[in-house]
Order: structure tokens, then sequence, then C-alpha cells
């Protein structure tokens, strides 16, 4: 009863005008009224010294970076920039790399720290952070209040040594536009802690070179816009003896949403105002060597924190929002056609199931990052070889079925997808011979269900992958995933009122990247469910809701590090949050350092303790 009562009092204000038609989407995942102002509850609030403006602190749980303990540590302030009028115009600043943890290149770990405030209404905006053209970080915002918001996030950047050790020049791609609407201002600080090895933390492998795959601009964004130029043309050593790419994939605009988007054949049984959006719910990103598929990637269907409903992330952000996941693709059996001191093509391309080409639509931001081993016997001696078999079909098998009602009262689509790939090579270098084997086997599954002429809409969809890599039968990489994903909407009564609910949303990953990165074995399995309802007051003039979101998430690693993590959010409240391993301490400490005395930590269990305080949300008029 009394928490029936305690909902009853929460009210919100969302700016009733249309969002502009660069950035808008179909209701069922971005109503055209995502800004959301609310006061900050005091449980989470983040006071900025010297003023007395109050920002509630919005986290995305991850474990902590896996770096050593008691070791000699140096942070370096990379960059601050406030990022207003910027599309078309990156922070870029010249990177130098610090001395005093020793010798540049010899560090144990290398880890970024992002932290962003803005106050004000504005859209979820993309982030990227490259050097000397190799995009090393995506990210996202999350919306502000009027009041503010402030976050910290955490990138590992170990694997980009070789970059990291010399000079360069660092780029801070985030396109913002502000006007008499959209009034935030993302104030950003970016730095990085460089760690000196220890006895029992020692210097990991690193690539020796690492060869981007970006626009190579050197005043605009690095990012590769698809459909559109994706090529890179990359010149390699001639003594490479492995290679691996990187990839980084998202959507924006019509894509942004792309695993809710509606098989073509099925968009004429809804009215146009439904806003439905064609091409499909299936996206294989691919990557070509001299126009030859080298491998592909199944995106984990990230919700950037605009998405459903806006309450569902505050303050507690969708899945790997702030972070953006990567997928490997080992090239090592190309090497014996590239090697050849000639450029050769890498270039991508993302398909879909719309009818015609492109078969997406607008668009996709791709980017790649080549990190090579060479061999160190001299003189130098080209590698060569043979491709001994190759299977790649052009395009995975996808199929889709479907049901409509004779009333046209409800409509269900479902969308299978499945892809074989196995390339296999002899590759001769300056120390020996060795046969390398990549395999990739993939499958996708997207059930829809739509009602109410598409006001209401059920999506569920899983996405499965298993990728290895084995050099002289020695396992070199290995990614198993599993990204489940069901989420509701329901516009029936927009703009009365709306709901979403999200769940299961997971993000289970057990990765062993490329042992020439440096990288250590892991498990990650995180799942976020949660609810989220607005009505529309008598007025007109705002809404009232209420929230709740709650994720589980577990990590392990091969070094023995554990960490757990629940947290139970609800109405822009932090309820509960509980941690536990070997690193829940140092997770603790990390959240005491950056979020003040609001926060009550008891060392001993780890338990972080939030006072749960009334949401009290302004009314804009």
């Amino acid at each position: 009863m009394l928490l029936s009562w305690i909902w009853a009092l929460i009210a919100l204000s969302l700016s009733l005008d249309p969002v502009s038609g660069a950035y808008q989407q179909r209701p069922f995942i971005r109503p055209p009224i995502p800004h959301l102002d609310v006061e900050v509850p005091p449980s989470l609030a983040s006071t900025t010294e010297g003023s007395n403006i109050t920002a509630l602190r919005n986290l995305q749980v991850h474990h902590p970076p896996i770096v050593p303990k008691g070791g000699k540590a140096c942070q370096v302030l990379l960059l601050q920039h406030a990022f207003a009028f910027s599309y078309y115009d990156p922070s870029i600043v010249d990177y130098s790399p610090p001395l005093e943890c020793g010798e540049p290149g010899s560090w144990a770990a290398v880890v970024l720290n992002l932290t962003v405030t803005v106050n004000g209404t504005q859209f979820d905006r993309l982030g990227s952070i490259s050097l000397d053209h190799v995009e090393i970080w995506r990210t996202s915002t999350a919306e502000p209040t009027k009041t503010g918001i402030i976050w910290t996030a955490f990138k590992d950047v170990t694997r980009f040594m070789s970059l990291l050790a010399k000079n360069g020049t660092l780029m801070f791609d985030e396109g913002n536009i502000i006007n008499d609407r959209y009034t935030g201002i993302f104030d950003t600080t970016l730095s990085a802690t460089f760690y000196a090895p220890t006895p029992d933390f020692l210097a990991p492998a690193s690539a020796d070179v690492v060869i981007p795959l970006s626009t190579l601009s050197k005043t605009q964004s690095q990012l590769f816009i698809y459909p559109g130029e994706t090529e890179t043309n990359v010149t390699f050593p001639i003594n490479a003896v492995e290679a691996y790419v990187e990839v980084l994939a998202s959507g924006a605009g019509e894509e942004e949403f792309w695993y809710t988007n509606t098989p073509d054949s099925f968009v004429p049984y809804f009215d146009p105002d439904a806003g439905l959006i064609g091409k499909g719910p299936f996206r294989e990103v691919q990557l070509l060597i001299d126009g030859k598929l080298a491998g592909v990637v199944y995106p984990f269907p990230v919700i950037f924190t605009g998405g459903a409903n806006p309450l569902l992330w505050r303050p507690l952000a969708s899945l790997r929002a702030f972070d953006v996941p990567s997928f490997w693709i080992d090239v090592t059996p190309f090497l014996p056609l590239l090697t050849d001191s000639q450029p050769h093509s890498f270039s991508f391309t993302v398909l879909g199931q719309g009818i015609g080409s492109p078969s997406v639509n607008n668009n996709w931001a791709l980017t790649g990052s080549i990190h090579i081993r060479v061999d160190e016997t001299l003189p130098k001696t080209r590698t060569t070889g043979k491709i001994l078999s190759y299977y790649a079909p052009p395009t995975s098998v996808v199929s889709t079925a479907g049901h409509v009602a004779s009333d046209n009262s409800t409509v269900s689509t479902l969308v299978n997808a499945r892809r074989l790939l196995s390339i296999s090579s002899r590759i001769e270098t300056g120390s020996g011979m060795k046969v390398v084997d990549f395999t990739q086997e993939l499958s996708f599954s997207n059930r829809q269900e739509y009602a109410e002429g598409g006001g209401v809409e059920k999506v569920i969809q899983t996405t499965e992958a298993t990728t290895t890599s084995t050099h002289a039968g020695q396992l070199t990489l290995s990614d198993i995933s599993f990204f489940p994903l069901t989420i509701s909407t329901n516009y029936s009564s927009y703009p009365s009122s709306f709901s979403a609910s999200i769940g299961p949303y997971s993000y289970d990953r057990s990765l062993l990247p490329p042992l020439i990165t440096g990288g250590v074995g892991s498990t990650t399995k995180s799942s976020q469910s949660g609810d989220a309802v607005l009505v529309r007051s008598g007025d007109g003039k705002s809404y009232t809701g209420v929230s709740e979101t709650e994720e589980r998430y577990e990590y392990r690693n091969e070094r023995g590090d554990t960490f757990v993590q629940v947290v139970r959010a609800g109405n822009s409240t932090i309820i509960s949050d509980v941690s536990s391993g070997t690193l829940a301490e140092r997770s603790a400490q990390m959240v005491d350092q950056q979020s003040g005395e609001g926060i009550l930590i008891n060392k001993k269990s780890c338990h972080v303790v939030y006072a749960f305080a009334l949401g009290q949300f302004a009314t804009e008029s």
C-alpha cells in the first residue's frame, strides 16, 4: 500500500515538441517526447566543487579494470572539452606517452577514464575516441536532466600498446547540437592511467603493429558510414606472421534499433502512420579483403539510453551503452596474399533483409584495426604459404515467415539466420611452417508480435556465435557469445500513455582475445530486466510514471579474479547495490572516490547502501 502511494506521487515532465526529423524514430523504440527533467534524489547526488548544482550520478555496471596492485601508476590528463555544436568538429589534441612509469611501451596496463557532466535537454549521442586514426573506444552518452547528470566509465586499452608508446594524435568525436530546445552540453574529461609492471603482474604481449581501418581523416570523424565508402588500402609488413582485425559496428538513424525493424514483405499490412521501419531485423557485418569475404560479425543489440523508454536507463545505463563491444576476426590465413609489399583493400559491408541494394537503411558506423605480429628472424623473410581450404558463402542462410490475422488485428513475423565460415592456410615464415584454421558458426532468431496496428509490439531475439582460431594446433582466439533480447512496448494509447518492458536482455560472452594482444581469457554474464510506464496529466504538460530496472553482472577471468554485482534501480534512484568477489573491494573504493559522501559503503561486506529517495520531478509548463 505504501509503495503504491509512493509511486503515485512521482511526476515527470517531458518536452511535448516533436523530435527533429534527423533523429525521429517510430514510437516503438524512441517516443517523440524522450526528454525527462528530474530533480535528483540526494542518495545519488554529486555536487561539483564551487557549485551548488546537484547532478544525478549515472552508472554502467562493470568489473573494475584488471591492473597491478601496489605498483607505480601515472595518471595523465589527455583531454578536456565541451561538446556543444560539435558535429563535424571533433576535439583533436596531441598525445605524448608519460616517462614517469618506465620506458614507454613497457607498462603492465593502460586504462582510460572518461567523466562527463551535462545538464538541460539533450539526446543520447554516439562518441568515438581514436589514436592515430585507430578507434580505441566507442561510447555513448546518458540523457541529461535539468539539474544535471554525471557519469564515469573506464576502458582497458592495453592492447594498443604500440600506439600508446609513441607520440600521436588523439581525437574525440561526439556530434552534438545546441539550440533553444536541446541545451545539453557534454563537459568531458578524458584521462589515462599507466601502470608499471610488478613481480606478480608482468607486462603483457602486444601487437608489433596496429593499422587503422577508418576514414584516416586528419580533421573529421574516423567512422565509416555505411551505406557509403568503407575501404582502406593497407600494405602489410613482409614478415607478418599473425594478424587479427578488431571490428566495431553500431547502427544509427533508421538502423539504431535494427533488431526491431519489420521484414519488407509485412510492412504493407500496417498503416504508414505506424512509423514502422522496414528491411527486417537481421544484420551481418562483413569484412572483405580484396573483395573476398574474410569473416563476419552478428552485432550485439545495444539499446542506447534514449531507447524504448528513457526511464528504464536512469540512473542505470543499458548494457554496453558506455562501451560498445568489439569483435575479432583472424585474417592470418590471408597472409600469403598480403605480404607482397603491395596495397590491399580492406572494406566493410552490412547485409540486411531489404529488397534491393543496399539491403539496410541509413546508417551504420564502422571501423576496424589490424593487430599484427612480425617474425623476428633476421634478415627479414617474407611470409608465404597457401590457402588450403576456403568456405565462406557470400551471405548467411536467412528465412522469413509470418502470420497475419484475417482482420489484420495481429501480425507476427519470424526471421532465422545461420552462418558457417571456415578458412585454413599453410603459413611459411622465417621461423618455420604452421597451419592456421579459422572458423565461425553463428545463428540468429527474431520473432516479432504486433497488435493495435503496430502500436503494441514485442520482440524476442537470440544471437549466438562461436569464433575460434588455432595456429599449429594452439588455440589463439576463442569467442563464444549468447545475446538474448526480449523487449515490449505499448503505444496503443499514445500520447495519453505508453509503457515499455525489457528482459531478459543479456550480454553473455566467453572471450579469449588474440594471444598477441595480451588479453586475458574471461567470461562475462550480464542481464537486465525492467519496466517503465508513463501517463499524461490532465493539462497535457507533464507525465506521471514509474520505472524499475535490475541488473545482475558476473565476471571471472583466468587469473582467478571474480566479480558479482546486483543493482536494482527505480525512478532515478539506486534502491540496492550489492557486490562480491575478489574485485569487489576495489570496485567499492572506486565508487567511494567518485561519489563523495552521498553513498555509504560498508567495506567489510562490500555492500553499497543507498538511502531510498523519492524522485521529485520538475514540471515544465
